[in-house]
């Protein structure tokens, strides 16, 4: 399947004109402001979950551990 040279030049030059276009816009401060909420949102979240996903993973190594070492004692 060949590709128009043409057709491709007309794309890449709309990609790189509507691109110059976004970039020269500047976002609502509005728009700033809440994905600076998202993001502390976001943070906090994270900072939540570490102590829950540190101690589930200890769990299970401890649980693989305690099974390993109890088939060895029995066999």
């Amino acid at each position: 399947m060949k590709i128009n040279k043409t057709k491709l030049a007309v794309v890449s030059a709309s990609v790189v004109g509507s691109a110059s276009a976004m970039a020269a816009d500047p976002l609502p401060s509005a728009a700033v402001a809440a994905m600076g909420q998202v993001s502390a949102l976001a943070d906090s979240l994270i900072a939540l979950a570490w102590p829950i996903t540190v101690t589930i993973t200890l769990a299970i190594i401890g649980i693989s551990l305690f099974k390993k070492f109890s088939k060895k004692s029995v066999s």
